[in-house]
C-alpha cells in the first residue's frame, strides 16, 4: 500500500438488512482506494458484511457506523454498534440456524477483536484487520 496518507473514512448505515449492500459498496471503495487486492478486498467486506449483519439482527441498534483506514501495511474496519454483545448458546443436538459470523470473520481476514458492550456502556465494537497478500 503506497502513496499519501489517507484519512480515515466513516459512515453511518440504518440498522436495516437492506443497508448491507451499502456497507460493501463502502468497504470495495476504500480497500480499493488503498490497494488492497481485488480477493482481499472480497473477503474483507464478506466479513464487514458479516459484522453489520449481527448488529442488525441482534441489537436494538437504530444505526452502527463503519470506520475505514490504512494501517501500515493493512487496511483496519471497525463495525460499532448500539448494542450488547450476546455469546451464542449452543445447544448439543439441536441444528443451529445462526452463530457461524464469528467463526466467518476470522476465516477471512486476519485479524478480529470483539470489545463487549454492556448494560452498563452500551456499543458493542468489531475490528477487523486485513493485511495485504504480499
Amino acid at each position: 500500500m503506497t502513496g499519501e496518507p489517507l484519512p480515515p473514512a466513516i459512515r453511518a448505515f440504518p440498522a436495516d438488512p437492506t443497508a448491507l449492500t451499502d456497507v460493501r459498496r463502502f468497504v470495495r471503495s476504500h480497500a480499493e482506494r488503498v490497494f488492497l487486492p481485488s480477493e482481499a478486498a472480497e473477503d474483507l467486506a464478506l466479513a464487514v458484511s458479516e459484522a453489520c449483519a449481527n448488529a442488525v439482527l441482534h441489537t436494538p441498534s437504530r444505526h452502527f457506523t463503519v470506520g475505514f483506514r490504512r494501517v501500515d501495511d493493512s487496511a483496519e474496519v471497525t463495525i460499532e454498534d448500539e448494542g450488547v454483545f450476546r455469546h451464542p448458546k449452543v445447544r448439543p443436538g439441536v441444528a443451529r440456524t445462526s452463530g457461524r459470523g464469528i467463526p466467518l470473520m476470522l476465516a477471512l481476514v486476519d485479524e478480529v477483536s470483539i470489545t463487549e458492550g454492556s448494560q452498563g456502556r452500551l456499543g458493542t465494537l468489531v475490528r477487523l484487520l486485513k493485511h495485504r497478500a504480499r
